[in-house]
């Protein structure tokens, strides 16, 4: 039989390389574990959308355009975020794919309309386009580049519940996507186009064809109170001693050329009982020979509220003539009338 034998010294050395060789291959697999393709063990990881991480509400303010702006489109931006301990940022390009997700829209209407909520509406297909729906999140990168919906400022109109709810679908490279924070219900605002207003320093009553001179007091009832720039006086057609029916105008000189896109027309305040709800509008050059602008339908609000014409007119004279009028009435009235 053959015995080893070894002594103390020789046990210790043996141990302090054990030791060293553990110790070397921990620090390797270490090396190894930052190097991994992402897996399971990176489970921490999710990729969300962006604008979910602030709200699943989103508001969004659209400037309908008027047919004489070139600005025919309005984007909405979308994007996603790679976040966790895994990594910081992404190990590589990982693509994205959204779409517009009706899912849960009949849920969301429903717990509205039981908190006595408007609900939303869907925007129509010829406003709404989402041709690139995909996009990336670049290698060492957190955010993918922006992309989104489109929605034709021309088509657009204001007066409805507008909402598009749009969900990140998916992600590639095996990464998750966080779904509680997958999708955001974009709710649209739609305002009137902005067009500044020409100056009416020099403007004066052309023309008017009935005017209470007298039964609204001194500073109230005359054409030229729709001129003031205060929201409180008006022009009001007769009713002191009779009521001339229908149509009614008033018509603008004002002093100098302009080229016109379009009026703002203001009803008197609080009075929907006659205000405006029909009215022409004719152009003139010598105040003589005039032209149609358009037919337009006015609501009876107090907001002030804008006709677009068809095409811009370079004159001097423009006129109003109202047609018809909420609640069928002989008498009209306008709070301020100006022109853009």
């Amino acid at each position: 039989m053959v015995m080893f034998y070894l002594s103390i010294n020789e046990i210790t050395m043996n141990t302090k390389f054990i030791f060293i060789l553990l110790a070397g291959l921990l620090v390797f697999a270490a090396g190894c574990k930052e190097d991994d393709s992402f897996s399971d063990k990176k489970g921490d990881v999710r990729i969300y959308m962006s604008q979910a991480a602030t709200g699943n509400f989103q508001n969004v303010t659209v400037a309908r355009r008027a047919p004489l702006q070139s600005d025919t489109s309005y984007m909405v931006d979308v994007n996603a975020f790679f976040a966790g301990s895994g990594y910081l940022n992404a190990p590589e390009d990982v693509r994205v794919d959204f779409a517009v997700d009706y899912s849960k829209w009949d849920s969301v209407n429903n717990a509205r309309a039981q908190a006595g909520l408007p609900v939303y509406e869907k925007v129509p297909d010829n406003v709404l386009s989402f041709s690139n729906s995909s996009s990336t999140i670049k290698k060492g990168m957190s955010i993918s580049e922006n992309t989104g919906f489109a929605l034709n400022g021309k088509l657009i109109q204001e007066g409805h519940n507008y909402m598009v709810p749009v969900s990140l679908t998916e992600a590639g490279g095996g990464f998750p996507v966080n779904r509680a924070l997958a999708t955001t219900y974009f709710v649209l605002n739609v305002t009137p186009p902005v067009y500044p207003e020409i100056s009416r320093s020099a403007w004066t009553i052309y023309s008017v064809d009935s005017e209470e001179a007298s039964g609204e007091g001194p500073d109230n009832g005359r054409a030229i109170f729709a001129l003031d720039g205060k929201l409180n006086t008006f022009w009001h057609t007769q009713w002191d001693g009779g009521e001339p029916p229908l149509p009614h105008h008033l018509a603008i000189d004002m002093h100098a050329v302009n080229t016109l896109s379009g009026l703002y027309l203001t009803a008197r305040q609080n009075a929907p009982n006659g205000a405006p709800k029909t009215v022409v509008v004719d152009v003139s050059s010598d105040g003589q020979s005039w032209q149609s602008a358009g037919t337009f339908q006015l609501a009876a609000v107090n907001a002030r509220q804008s006709v677009f014409f068809a095409q811009a007119y370079s004159v001097r004279y423009f006129r109003v003539t109202v047609t018809a009028t909420n609640g069928n009435t002989n008498i009209t009235f306008f709070a301020e009338v100006s022109a853009f």
